[in-house]
């Protein structure tokens, strides 16, 4: 067995794990341009776009049935991009999503650089973080939504900061960076307190001027916002939502696809413990992973709660194959069968998945011909709901966006009201007939969930 790990070399490794990534980005590619709600927020941030373009107010009044939690700074970029452009936002989000996944793979791969990593190590961590988001977070890839836009910012200002510090630089410009970044996507926290604390352990005093610089940009910004939006901006952004420490644990179970990754970052710490780079990603998975826990406690979040760890697992997958050598199995049997096997668990668990979306795209023209009639299905979805007197309350808001109804029912918002006992006693069907919408039932095609397949002709 340790012949043929041995035999099974660095480029074939890398090779592999680039394979598989390119496979799992066949779905998110190919369903990207067609007019099928991917995830409900996709509806959400196009028409907050739309807003940011001035069909509406960006954030809107606390007596409606919508809500913009959400900072301004992405549907200002988003929507003139897509006025620029003359493409819709739906679609400019979505294409922003996917070059964000590959940024961000090209982002850990400098920082695995940055750390003391060689190119093969940078190379893994880099690919195996697009892989894990395309097999395994595949909503949030290629959907329109800032998220991924605004951690593929926030490694890159995470980039700037280690390059400053190595040179004993200032790090006030990275963290005026990440402030401003918040503006973008505003859930985003674990690289600028990774940073503060990295700071903090070599020279205390180093991280005083960047922690008051940034947060002060913070402060001055959310101080802007009152003043261009007033305090509905306030109001929106806090929106209340239920937590539970029940919640939080039971998340824990969305661990298991990096898991694995996980552990063998752990092997290669408990073996060098004092390295720089050790030191680095200790504080840096530490803080990612108690982010997502109290993320994830509240009500509504989503797996965007975990990017921020599972971009550290990347930079430390990275760094614990270029120094797997200095493991115990790695001392024992060589570099690369302690290499070798690296890349086999983490491949192990990359297709430990009965979904074949991503088969079917390349192999079976019936299943792609189902998304051109879906998507005409979807079409002539909004047509009938455009001849809808009046506000819509509908299931999918790409397809009343389509349908070129405005954004008067959010399901989040009204849940929300619901679930806080804000509703005055109504459930959510009853807040939408006092707010005078009619309810809309979509046809199931102008989903993504019809779409679904795996193993055994399950959807």
């Amino acid at each position: 067995m340790i012949a043929l790990l041995r035999r099974f070399d660095v480029g074939a490794q890398v090779a592999l794990l680039a394979m598989l990534a390119a496979y799992f980005m066949v779905w998110p590619v190919w369903r990207a341009g067609f007019p099928i709600e991917i995830a409900q927020n996709e509806g959400w941030n196009a028409y907050h776009a739309d807003a940011a373009m001035g069909s509406a107010p960006l954030y809107p009044a606390t007596d409606t049935l919508i809500v913009n939690n959400y900072p301004p700074l992405s549907f200002y970029v988003v929507g003139e991009i897509a006025r620029a452009t003359g493409i819709d936002a739906l679609y400019v989000g979505r294409v922003m999503s996917l070059i964000a996944v590959v940024a961000l793979g090209a982002l850990i791969a400098k920082v695995i650089s940055q750390l003391g990593g060689g190119r093969a190590g940078a190379a893994v961590g880099g690919i195996w973080y697009v892989a894990v988001m395309a097999r395994s977070f595949t909503r949030f890839v290629g959907m329109n939504d800032p998220q991924l836009v605004g951690h593929a910012l926030m490694v890159a200002a995470l980039a700037w900061f280690l390059a400053r510090d190595a040179r004993k630089e200032s790090a006030v410009p990275p963290f005026l960076a990440m402030a401003a970044i918040g503006f973008y996507k505003h859930n985003i926290i674990a690289v600028p307190v990774t940073a503060f604390l990295w700071l903090l352990v070599q020279d205390w005093r180093r991280a005083v001027w960047p922690a008051i610089a940034g947060a002060a940009a913070a402060a001055v910004g959310l101080a802007i916002c009152v003043a261009i939006y007033g305090d509905v901006f306030l109001a929106n952004l806090i929106t209340a939502r239920p937590s539970s420490l029940t919640r939080a644990i039971y998340g824990l179970g969305r661990l298991q696809w990096i898991l694995p990754a996980l552990v063998l970052w752990a092997i290669w710490v408990v073996a060098e413990p004092k390295s720089r780079a050790a030191r680095f990603t200790m504080i840096h998975v530490g803080v990612s992973f108690v982010a997502f826990v109290l993320q994830w406690s509240g009500e509504a979040i989503l797996d965007n709660a975990q990017f921020d760890l599972v971009i550290a697992t990347a930079i430390g997958i990275g760094l614990a194959f270029d120094r797997a050598g200095a493991t115990a199995f790695g001392t024992r049997y060589g570099e690369t069968p302690a290499r070798a096997v690296i890349t086999l668990v983490l491949v192990a668990r990359l297709l430990a998945t009965l979904r074949i979306e991503s088969a079917l795209v390349l192999f079976d023209p019936s299943y792609r011909a189902e998304y051109y009639a879906n998507a005409a299905a979807a079409r002539q979805d909004a047509t009938r709901i455009a001849a809808i007197p009046g506000p819509v309350a509908c299931d999918f808001k790409v397809v009343c966006r389509m349908a070129g109804k405005p954004f008067s029912y959010d399901d989040f918002r009204a849940e929300m009201l619901v679930a806080s006992g804000r509703s005055g006693g109504l459930d959510v069907e009853g807040l939408i007939r006092a707010h005078g919408l009619t309810r809309v039932r979509n046809d199931d095609r102008g989903g993504i969930a019809v779409l679904f397949r795996s193993l055994g002709g399950g959807r």
